[in-house]
């Protein structure tokens, strides 16, 4: 019986497991002791609320003192943004209620409110003393996207009339919500004429307006604007937290009200311009740059204080406007209008460079004795272009260009030998899962289903469909050696790993451009600058002018050819500070997404049309990988999906900033193509055109492998014969001997080969972009496209290759 009971052992259920035992007594050596005690930390001190011991007398004193915190930091935002009126944007989406009515319900909400009406500038002023608060209404025209667009950068709130008897947008007014969630919402007011008195109608027509506006609306909060209160709107309107975006943080902007133009007598090609209204977003420096919407930048004079002709009351507005003070610009402190660098032919001095400049110099032919063996073998002789200028690269196949720039690149005579890495197909698109993954990616689009009214554009498809299928992969053309057509190419052993100098051989722009040397650095100290103005400002310094004012630019030297497009009433005159070094010429880099409703396809080097920050230019962007390492691949094509690089000759533009990419589809009607933000401005920045030629195994005995197809004489083979092989199924060769004279060659591989593999060769050269940069937008208007282009992609998402903005930011 006793043994039956010592047997007996006690089973715990499934949800009650038995402690594990104590294993102190065990012996353990010092490296299992170690293994244990890896990566645990010692506690120091008992982890407790901080305030969990307060008295209640202390606990009072601390949320008065917190809620005295927050009360401080908004009086303090609020004192920052002056007392200038709130900025209002309306844009009305309903054909039968204008923007203008709007107004006109808004400005006879109050019997007490003081209306002031600039008809020229269609701008409204309406001051409601019962709120203590101020209004300013813009009235854009909406078929103007450019208009829409300066409006919108200044704007503080956005109001949105929707339309009621309507369950679907007009195309252009559909494409006009695409192009300003692009840019950004400010706090947005969304509006209905009238809503039905019923219950049930009003409760399905406040459904079918949600539904509406769901694609573009963040709030969906509606309005009455007849039925309701138009004074309960302006009431919230002037309680809401203004939400500004970077720009109107880190930079001073004035939205013309009026402008007078001042002639010399002496009838020369400039006169001084005159620019009056409210000082917006930072203090403005007196001694810097501004930059005026549509001319470009310019010096001021000085800038003059004047009474404000739009007070809340009436009885304190002056007869005539009275000046109170003036703030006149230093000439010795006074920033220089020095954009470009101007280079003496005749003076082989180096010029003096400031410690967040340099210049690069003009690259020669021919090098002293004593160059390394390294730019020795990539020296270009008398193949060499002097005129320096790129010609236009053929995104056709790209086998005919080869009058390229000075930037090109010797042959691989004595190139880099063979042993490729695997990386170099990852980094470059070699591998052959994406070369497969490519091709079958549109083998389902057929291009009789688009419809297409340009036989440019049905080429374009064919070739974007060619390069997806066989990306960069060329033939050698017969009738000449490959020696001579790529002879500006070279063969890398690994594309993230092998050296290239960026100073090497670079164009003659390069000599035109500033690099700052610490860009990050560099960008710290001016948006620093940027937020310290606040400081002098509050400390009266006589370069600072306050933001809230009322203010006259007194700006000089402004050419006679802008003359009709300021004294022009259809887009709105805005002036914009600029912070140091931001009118300098540079390569802008900007990392940008495709828009997903853009189906058509874009080449490399099209002339597109840029909004980055305050400045809008056209130019011609080299495509390039967005990828971690020095080099970077080039696009032939702008790709369909993910983030990729656009780089240009621009000036300065420090992030954050937004871009907007739009096409011109007609002379006055746009397009948008792509968005996303400004990386930096680095002209070291390696871009890399890649060449593949191909040739098919003729002859396969396991691992060794006779080619043909690749060149076509025996010279050719002796050249590139140091350039390692490949093949889309992952096979490293290389060219082992040449045999006879009509282009055969034997290979030698680290596998067995297949006799339906191919086998491929990597060639790289570096390109440039064009010197294509012109900012003179004056007296173009231009609308939005109403094509209806179908959605291809996926649905765009923010949140897809999200770029990190800390990498930008330096350790504090």
């Amino acid at each position: 019986m006793a043994k039956d009971t010592e047997a007996t052992v006690h089973r715990t259920g499934l949800f009650k497991l038995p402690p594990k035992k104590h294993s102190s007594g065990r012996h353990r050596s010092k490296h299992a002791i170690a293994k244990e005690q890896k990566g645990k930390v010692g506690i120091k001190s008992k982890s407790q609320p901080k305030f969990k011991n307060l008295k209640k007398l202390a606990r009072k004193n601390r949320s008065s003192q917190i809620r005295a915190n927050k009360v401080g930091k908004i009086s303090e935002e609020k004192r920052k943004e002056g007392q200038s009126p709130i900025n209002i944007t309306i844009i009305s989406l309903d054909e039968a209620f204008t923007s203008r009515k709007i107004v006109e319900i808004f400005n006879l909400a109050d019997e007490d409110a003081i209306i002031h009406v600039n008809e020229k500038r269609n701008i409204s002023h309406l001051a409601v003393p019962r709120f203590k608060q101020r209004y300013t209404f813009f009235c854009p025209d909406t078929t103007s996207i450019i208009s829409t667009l300066d409006f919108l950068r200044v704007s503080d709130i956005l109001v949105i009339l929707w339309p009621i008897e309507t369950t679907d947008l007009h195309i252009a007014h559909s494409r006009l919500l695409d192009v300003i969630t692009a840019h950004g919402f400010p706090p947005t007011f969304n509006l209905v004429s009238t809503l039905p008195a019923s219950g049930k109608q009003r409760d399905s027509t406040r459904k079918a307006l949600e539904k509406l506006m769901a694609p573009w609306a963040k709030d969906s909060r509606i309005y009455d604007l007849q039925g309701g209160s138009p004074l309960q709107i302006l009431r919230q309107i002037s309680t809401t937290r203004k939400i500004r975006s970077n720009l109107q943080k880190l930079k001073p902007y004035l939205i013309a009200e009026n402008v007078q133009i001042i002639k010399t007598e002496d009838n020369s090609d400039s006169f001084s311009l005159l620019i009056s209204g409210y000082l917006n977003g930072a203090p403005l420096n007196v001694n810097g740059l501004v930059h005026i919407s549509g001319c470009g930048d310019f010096q001021l004079s000085q800038v003059v204080f004047e009474n404000d002709p739009h007070p809340l009351k009436q009885s304190k507005k002056a007869e005539s406007m009275e000046i109170l003070r003036a703030i006149k610009a230093d000439p010795l402190k006074q920033t220089q209008l020095d954009s470009e660098i101007i280079q003496d032919q005749m003076n082989t001095d180096q010029p003096e460079m400031d410690e967040n400049e340099e210049k690069f110099e003009v690259p020669k032919v021919k090098l002293p004795e004593g160059t390394s063996e390294y730019q020795a073998s990539w020296l270009i002789d008398d193949d060499y272009d002097e005129n320096g200028e790129e010609e236009e690269e053929s995104d056709e196949s790209d086998f005919v260009e080869d009058e390229d720039n000075g930037n090109d690149l010797h042959g691989t005579e004595n190139g880099f030998c063979a042993q490729m890495e695997e990386e170099n197909f990852s980094q470059n698109g070699g591998d052959s899962h994406s070369v497969v993954e490519s091709a079958t990616m549109d083998e389902s689009i057929d291009l009789n289903d688009i419809d297409i009214n340009d036989d440019h554009q049905k080429e374009l498809f064919k070739k974007e469909r060619e390069n997806r299928q066989w990306p960069d992969e060329v033939e050698a053309p017969e009738g000449m050696s490959a020696r001579d057509r790529f002879k500006r190419y070279r063969g890398l052993k690994s594309f993230r790993t092998s050296p290239w100098n960026p100073k090497e051989n670079l164009t003659k722009d390069y000599a035109r451009i500033y690099k700052i040397v610490n860009f990050k650095r560099t960008r710290k100290l001016a948006l620093e600058a940027a937020k310290q103005s606040f400081q002098s400002a509050d400390e009266c310094d006589e370069q600072f002018c306050t933001p809230g004012a009322y203010v006259t630019f007194y700006v000089k030297d402004v050419p006679r050819s802008y003359e009709n497009h300021i004294s022009s009433t259809l887009s709105p005159l805005i002036v914009f500070g600029l912070l140091k070094n931001e009118h300098r010429m540079s390569t802008l880099n900007m990392i940008l997404h495709r828009y997903p409703s853009f189906n058509k396809p874009v080449k490399n080097k099209e002339e597109l049309l840029f909004q980055v920050g305050c400045r809008l230019f056209t130019a011609n962007p080299v495509f390039s990988q967005h990828t971690n390492g020095q080099k970077f691949k080039m696009e032939r094509f702008m790709p369909s999906s993910g983030a990729f690089c656009a780089t240009v000759f621009a000036p300065i533009t420090f992030p954050p900033s937004n871009v907007l990419v739009f096409r011109q589809c007609s002379p006055e009607k746009l397009q948008l193509i792509a968005k996303g933000i400004v990386l930096d401005s680095n002209p070291d920045r390696i871009i890399l055109k890649r060449v593949r030629l191909s040739g098919h195994p003729f002859k396969v005995n396991k691992r060794t492998a006779v080619v043909r197809y690749m060149f076509f004489n025996r010279e050719d083979i002796e050249w590139f014969k140091p350039v390692e092989l490949y093949t889309h199924s992952g096979r490293h060769g290389r060219i082992k001997q040449p045999l006879g004279t009509h282009g055969l060659m034997k290979c030698v591989f680290d596998r067995p080969l297949s006799v339906q593999d191919s086998v491929l060769m990597n060639l790289y050269k570096r390109v440039f972009p064009k010197w294509t940069y012109n900012a003179e937008t004056k007296g173009k208007q231009f609308c939005i496209s109403d094509e209806a282009d179908d959605i291809l992609e996926e649905e765009w998402s923010g949140k897809k290759d999200k770029v990190r903005w800390d990498e930008f930011m330096d350790d504090e």
